[in-house]
């Protein structure tokens, strides 16, 4: 399905790095887990140090996998100082069932034995957690992390869209950033793959003007900066409006009622 089409559709759910509630994020197994539960996927997408585009969410690998206890990683644990290969060596997913980090596991036993059956997690690449979401139809936000800092600040869109053509899945794909100078490159060298502001703290001054001049067709906004009225402008502006990270019914519920077109949530 391409996002032309899904944005069609009203009272979006987007699953926030796959289904994270119940499964390590941004694994393979939180993206299956997210399969006929929502409307399309959020991931965030880094690289090894060799230049390969890699699905995680953190600068640093010590939160979700277990760098800090395998020998040859070293402090800070950046993701960006490490190769492809040495990467592949950690497990991405035992710190999920050890620190359950939304309190889902205590709840269930079933839960529990279901991730203890499954095999261990490692760091996706992008082309393959783009394979199983093409595989099964699923249009996916592509979340460009912020480079700056790295050897990829200058390589980063293009890289993404390399994978992005080379699966030819380009009007499945919204790409997003917090740094906006990235969809800048991204409509001079793919125009046709649909862009959204990632947004958080506060909005730009002149923020429709601002978006327009991005020429952005989505406006990803934190929940605690969004209000009815930049709802209001932003849909009047011709653009939508998308909202992270929405996790209550209540919050749900009301998001919808001032006219959001999606809510990034991590409970499917």
């Amino acid at each position: 399905m391409t996002f032309e089409h899904l944005f069609g559709r009203e009272r979006l759910i987007a699953a926030h790095r796959g289904h994270r509630a119940i499964r390590p994020e941004n694994t393979l197994s939180a993206f299956e887990a997210s399969i006929g539960q929502c409307d399309f996927v959020e991931l965030d997408v880094g690289f090894s140090s060799d230049g390969v585009p890699i699905v995680i969410h953190d600068d640093s690998l010590c939160r979700t996998t277990d760098a800090e206890s395998v020998q040859n990683f070293f402090p800070p644990y950046a993701v960006a100082s490490y190769p492809y290969e040495m990467l592949q060596a950690l497990d991405a997913s035992a710190w999920f069932l050890r620190s359950d980090p939304f309190g889902m596991i205590e709840q269930s036993d079933h839960l529990r034995e279901e991730l203890m059956r499954l095999p261990v997690q490692k760091i996706p690449t992008l082309s393959e957690v783009l394979m199983l979401l093409r595989e099964h139809d699923i249009p996916v936000n592509i979340e460009i992390k912020d480079m700056r800092g790295t050897l990829f600040d200058a390589s980063a869109t293009v890289k993404t869209i390399e994978v992005i053509r080379a699966l030819q899945m380009e009007e499945r794909v919204l790409l997003s950033s917090f740094n906006h100078q990235y969809l800048r490159e991204a409509k001079r060298i793919a125009p046709q793959i649909m862009r959204a502001a990632l947004q958080e703290g506060a909005h730009p001054k002149a923020l429709i003007a601002y978006l327009k001049d991005l020429d952005v067709a989505c406006y990803h906004c934190d929940l605690e900066i969004t209000t009815p009225e930049i709802v209001r402008a932003v849909i009047d502006a011709g653009m939508l409006a998308n909202v992270y990270t929405v996790n209550s019914p209540e919050e749900k519920e009301r998001m919808f009622a001032w006219g959001v077109k999606s809510v990034f949530t991590d409970f499917l």
